[in-house]
């Protein structure tokens, strides 16, 4: 029963940002403003909590540089891989086959299967995915969009991003014991009602905006299913590499482990779908990303029936 009060809820939700979107309650206006305001403000606020309250060593590094070895080894596979697929899509295949959307997919169901706390394990790792989203990816679409982005763009979309800026700050005050300082003093209290007024609606918007993005529409998801198990095959394979490489040198425990297995199964970055230009890289995006989505929500499923088995 516990099973079901987690999991009906959150197809609820999604299955109902679909539904007003038919309904034209949420147009595409309304669901990047939705999305906006994650970004730009709520997320921001649950990534500083979650790294200022975390606990780092050698081993948050040893995390941090099996990132780059995710994103790195999945995108030069990509670049061997996309002369198997049609011309009109085969540039975007090396960078649709890495990232992983933490952000406005991944951490909202993380939080629920190992409490937002817990966080930090993804949130420390998840921030460079963003930065290789805003650098190799953003170059690389410009390039295939017919653009020459100057180094100006590159650093200004990074330095302005929100969320990029909170984890920079959530490292500092974690360096400094921001977290203890604050649970610690008079203003404990205040400090985690104002933080659970931004994050309590977090996961409720994210998976509304989910929901009313998805396609059904076959002839743009026959663009992607294809990719999406090639994407499936190779990041199963990289998992297990990395998830032996943890258990052989820091030790696995069941929360790193749901959250790991949880963020390998998340879609590429959304901004592939921002970046697209073209009529077939848009519909080849939006088709990956539904598909990949549909794939994540039965992984999330799963791992919430044994978690709770546990």
């Amino acid at each position: 029963m516990i099973i079901l009060e987690t999991i009906i809820p959150v197809f609820l939700i999604i299955a109902l940002g679909k539904f007003l979107s038919r309904k034209g309650v949420l147009n595409d206006n309304g669901i990047a403003q939705i999305k906006n305001l994650c970004v730009t403000v709520l997320l921001p606020v649950m990534a500083f909590d979650a790294l200022i309250h975390g606990t780092y060593s050698r081993n948050s590094i040893l995390l941090i540089a099996l990132e780059f070895f995710m994103l790195f080894s999945a995108w030069g596979i990509g670049f061997l891989l996309k002369r198997f697929f049609d011309k009109s899509i085969r540039d975007y295949i090396p960078y649709a086959l890495t990232t992983y959307e933490g952000g406005l997919f991944g951490w909202a169901l993380i939080s629920i299967l190992v409490g937002e706390k817990n966080l930090f394990y993804i949130v420390s790792m998840d921030i460079f995915s963003g930065v290789f989203g805003f650098t190799v990816m953003y170059i690389g679409f410009k390039i295939n969009n017919g653009e020459q982005p100057s180094r100006k763009e590159i650093v200004l979309s990074i330095a302005k991003n929100p969320l990029i800026i909170s984890v920079v700050l959530g490292f500092a005050g974690a360096f400094i014991g921001l977290g203890k300082i604050i649970d610690e003093s008079a203003y404990a209290g205040l400090y985690s009602k104002v933080i659970s007024l931004f994050t309590a609606p977090l996961t409720s918007l994210i998976l509304l905006s989910i929901g009313a993005g998805l396609i059904f529409n076959k002839t743009v998801l026959s663009r992607g299913i294809k990719f999406t198990v090639v994407r499936i095959l190779i990041q199963a394979v990289i998992c297990v590499l990395v998830l032996k490489l943890i258990d052989w040198t820091i030790g696995m425990n069941r929360v790193l482990f749901a959250s790991l297995l949880m963020y390998f199964s998340c879609p590429p970055s959304f901004l592939i779908s921002i970046y697209s230009k073209k009529k077939e890289a848009v519909e080849f995006s939006s088709a990956v990303i539904s598909l990949q989505i549909i794939f994540a929500l039965a992984v999330f499923s799963v791992l919430l029936i044994l978690s709770m088995g546990l």
